[in-house]
């Protein structure tokens, strides 16, 4: 059954609320739209403001009281505006069907596939194991949305629409991955968040000049330390409100490094990755086993599609380890990036989730990220020790 005291839940600009009567004016207005009676398969012929009232005081608030119907608010997180609506039906104890429909007004803001990831936290928090999701052969923008949202066809049949309707659909499924539990381990190391008392060995690591020299800060003094690490106290997750997770490497106890995933594009699913090792530990594999993990919750639990990494092109250890990770060469920019009074060269490596369901080879490398700030339209920069 569906748990609605873990509403509401918000992912970047977008909220995951139940109806409210004050929605029940745009709620109507958005069911006029053309593209929502074609596509939407609205159970009622006919919406009014007076009659989303009663649907919401009447079936909408009894479904949530019994877990076995929401039909919820897709709201502007800023303004608490209303967007459009999600509903989840057909509740089992491992399942329920998704749909979704955006308001006119709304669209082309990702409130969509921002929804649609909401649905499925929300579901997930609900203890279900997968969601499914139907659409017609011609709502390409639905597909779209359902895919970006990790969604999988999985058969094209003809079924009964929520109106009633007999139609040839697409028939979709996302299961849902557990929530990540914190540490993460690997064979010898642990990845864990960061926490308040990590500055001393951030400034320890990040204040030496070879570590800096692929970088595009300067060496750390101990008050940029903690700059940085609070930056980093809000990076706990790709969903969350940073779109980014940085994780310490720990060895028997000890951080050696720091590995960052982050989104460059939440819309379509794309990442880039980067990290860095205390150089008294490297030669051994760490940053491999580090890396290698972080990858694959990027790829097997958050869905992206592909991720990225940069770096100083002087950088030819990082070059050669980027290849040996299995990431191909993608560009070479020449002179793009000015950085510590000199121009340099960036290069773009990149590896897609379908190569990565071929297995990550065994060997990886130390990289640097986006812990500066923005320079020349890059979001960060890659460095080995």
């Amino acid at each position: 059954m569906l748990d609605a005291t873990t509403l509401p839940i918000t992912f970047k600009n977008t909220r995951l609320r139940p109806l409210s009567a004050l929605d029940a004016e745009a709620y109507a207005a958005g069911t006029k739209d053309e593209a929502v009676r074609q596509f939407g398969h609205l159970p009622k012929p006919e919406y009014s403001p007076e009659s989303v009232r009663r649907m919401i005081q009447d079936e909408v608030a009894a479904g949530l009281s019994s877990g076995r119907l929401a039909v919820l608010a897709v709201a502007d997180a800023e303004t608490d505006r209303f967007v459009g609506s999600v509903v989840l039906f057909g509740v089992s104890s491992e399942a329920a069907e998704v749909g979704f429909w955006i308001h006119p007004d709304a669209r082309g803001a990702g409130h969509a596939r921002r929804a649609l990831e909401l649905a499925s936290r929300f579901a997930d928090n609900s203890g279900l194991r997968f969601l499914t999701a139907r659409t017609l052969p011609e709502n390409r923008a639905s597909q779209r949305c359902l895919t970006a949202a990790g969604f999988c066809l999985v058969e094209q049949r003809v079924g009964t629409t929520p109106a009633g309707h007999s139609e040839e659909l697409f028939h979709y499924r996302r299961d849902l991955a557990p929530t990540v539990q914190w540490p993460l381990a690997t064979e010898r190391l642990r990845l864990r968040l960061h926490n308040a008392d990590d500055a001393g060995w951030l400034h320890e690591l990040y204040s030496q000049p070879d570590v800096a020299r692929y970088l595009l800060d300067e060496p750390w003094t101990a008050e940029v330390a903690r700059d940085k690490l609070a930056e980093r106290l809000g990076k706990t997750g790709l969903d969350g409100e940073s779109g980014s997770l940085a994780l310490v490497i720990e060895l028997e106890g000890i951080a050696i490094g720091d590995v960052v995933l982050w989104l460059t594009n939440d819309k379509h699913n794309q990442g880039e990755i980067g990290w860095v090792l205390d150089p008294t530990h490297g030669g051994r594999g760490f940053a491999s086993e580090a890396v290698q993990a972080v990858l694959a919750l990027g790829f097997d639990h958050y869905k992206l599609h592909r991720i990225t990494a940069q770096m100083d092109a002087r950088n030819s250890a990082s070059a050669a380890l980027a290849r040996r990770l299995g990431m191909r060469l993608e560009a070479h920019h020449v002179q793009d990036c000015f950085s510590k009074g000199e121009w340099t060269d960036t290069l773009v490596y990149a590896r897609l989730a379908s190569e990565n369901a071929r297995g990550l080879p065994a060997k990886t490398c130390c990289l640097r990220s986006e812990f500066a700030a923005l320079w020349c339209g890059k979001v960060g920069v890659i460095s080995s020790k």
